[in-house]
C-alpha cells in the first residue's frame, strides 16, 4: 500500500530543518570519533573530567559506536536522515516508501540506544540522545502526516535496527588507548631520544633497582584510569621483575594547583593535596614509597585529614615534616608543565612515555594488550 503524501509545504521546512540539525550533529560526531577529540580513550583528561563529555567518552568509545569495529554508526544515522529530507521533496511512491522506512528506523534506533545507554553501557551521551530526540520527532510527525502504520515498513526498520545491534554485539572491543609520538618537551635535559632525561634515583619511581628499560608515568591519584593502568603495572612488574622500572609523575587534576587544565574540566577533591603528599612521602623514605603509592590510590576517596593520617603514620610524623617543601612544590611544578606540553593531541591521563617519542595515553582494554604495549618497545 502507498504511503500518503506530505503535501503541506510548512511540514516539509520544519522537518527538513530538524533533520538538517540531526545530520549536523551526526557529522559532528562523526568527526569528532575519527579524529578522537571526543576522547574515546578510556581516563581521566580535561574533556573526561567534565560530566558531558565523560559519558559522550564513555558511549562514543565502547564498541557499540561502531560498526564492524571501523564505521561509526554516527555515519548511518547522518545517512538515514539525508534520505529523509530528499523524500520530503519528492512525492513519487519509491521517494515516500523510502521516507516511511526511515521513520521507522530512527524510531526503533531511537528505543534500542536509549536502552543500550541506560542499561548496557549505564551512561548517556547527551549529544547522541539529542539526536535521537529529533530523529523521535521527526518520525512520529512523518508518520501522523502519512496516517498509515504500514506494518511491513515496521518489520522491516525492526529487522535492521536488530541486524546492526548483532554486528554491534558480535563487534571488536575498540582501543581504550593510543600511542602517539610528542616532537618536543620544556626541558634542558635529555630523555630516550634526546629530548629529556629523567634522574631514576631523584624522582619517585617503583620496579626493579637496575631494570632493562625505564618509562614515566604522568598520572593522578583521583583518575579511575589511572588506578587501573597501576594495577596494570604492578602485575608487569611482579611477572617481570627485573625489566621494568616506572618513574612516577603526579599531576593532579585539579584548578587549584594545575592552571594547565582547561576551565570546562571538573576538578578532582584533593587530588592537589595527594600529589603533594606522594611526594613528600618518597623524600622522607624512598624504602617505602611502592607501598605509600599503591595505599594512597587505596584510599584515595577517603578524606583528606584520614589519608594524611594513614601516610603519616606509616613514614613518620617526623620524617614526613622534615621534607623540603621547595623540592616538593618545584617537582609538582615540573610535572605540571610536561603535563601541558603532553596534552597537545588530547588530555586524557594517564600518560606513559616510552621508548624514543611514544606516549602511551589512556588505559589499555586489558593486561594481555597492556603487556603486549610493554614488550614490544
Amino acid at each position: 500500500m502507498t504511503p500518503r503524501p506530505i503535501t503541506h509545504r510548512y511540514t516539509k521546512v520544519w522537518l527538513s530543518l530538524l533533520a538538517t540539525i540531526a545530520i549536523a550533529l551526526s557529522l559532528w560526531l562523526t568527526i569528532e570519533k575519527l579524529t578522537g577529540r571526543i576522547d574515546t580513550l578510556a581516563g581521566c583528561g580535561a574533556a573526561s573530567a567534565s560530566h558531558t563529555s565523560s559519558s559522550c567518552a564513555n558511549v562514543l568509545g565502547s564498541k557499540w559506536s561502531m560498526l564492524f569495529g571501523v564505521i561509526p554508526i554516527s555515519i548511518l544515522s547522518l545517512s538515514t536522515y539525508l534520505v529523509i529530507i530528499i523524500s520530503l521533496w519528492f512525492e513519487k511512491p519509491l521517494f515516500r516508501h523510502a521516507r516511511l522506512l526511515s521513520a521507522w528506523l530512527l524510531l526503533w534506533a531511537a528505543v534500542w540506544f536509549t536502552i543500550l545507554q541506560l542499561f548496557v553501557i549505564k551512561t548517556i551521551c547527551p549529544y547522541c540522545m539529542t539526536v535521537h530526540g529529533l530523529g523521535s520527532i521527526i518520525a512520529i510527525s512523518i508518520l501522523i502526516a502519512e496516517r498509515r502504520l504500514a506494518a511491513y515498513m515496521m518489520t522491516a526498520a525492526l529487522t535492521l535496527v536488530s541486524a546492526v545491534a548483532l554486528i554491534q554485539h558480535l563487534g571488536p572491543e575498540p582501543a581504550s588507548h593510543r600511542i602517539d609520538q610528542q616532537e618536543t618537551l620544556p626541558a634542558t635535559s635529555r630523555f630516550f631520544n634526546g629530548e629529556k632525561t629523567y634522574a631514576l634515583d631523584e624522582l619517585p619511581h617503583i620496579g626493579a633497582a637496575k631494570p632493562e628499560r625505564v618509562i614515566v608515568k604522568y598520572f593522578d591519584y583521583r583518575c579511575e584510569a589511572c588506578r587501573e593502568v597501576h594495577e596494570q603495572l604492578t602485575s608487569f612488574i611482579q611477572k617481570h621483575p627485573n625489566k621494568l622500572a616506572v618513574i612516577l609523575i603526579p599531576v593532579p587534576l585539579n584548578h587549584s594547583c594545575n592552571p594547565h587544565l582547561p576551565e570546562a574540566a571538573q576538578s578532582h577533591t584533593n587530588a592537589c593535596e595527594l600529589a603533594e603528599l606522594a611526594l613528600r612521602a618518597w623524600s622522607a623514605d624512598r624504602s617505602r614509597f611502592a607501598e605509600i603509592h599503591h595505599t594512597l590510590f587505596e584510599i584515595s576517596e577517603l578524606p583528606l585529614a584520614a589519608a594524611e593520617a594513614m601516610i603519616y603514620g606509616i613514614i613518620g610524623e617526623e620524617a614526613m615534616s622534615s621534607v623540603d617543601d621547595a623540592w616538593v612544590a618545584h617537582t609538582l611544578k615540573l610535572g605540571l608543565e610536561d603535563y601541558k606540553a603532553l596534552s597537545t593531541s588530547t588530555p586524557v591521563m594517564p600518560k606513559i612515555l616510552l621508548e624514543g617519542s611514544s606516549i602511551l595515553q589512556g588505559k589499555a582494554k586489558d593486561q594481555a594488550t597492556f603487556e603486549a604495549i610493554l614488550l614490544a618497545q
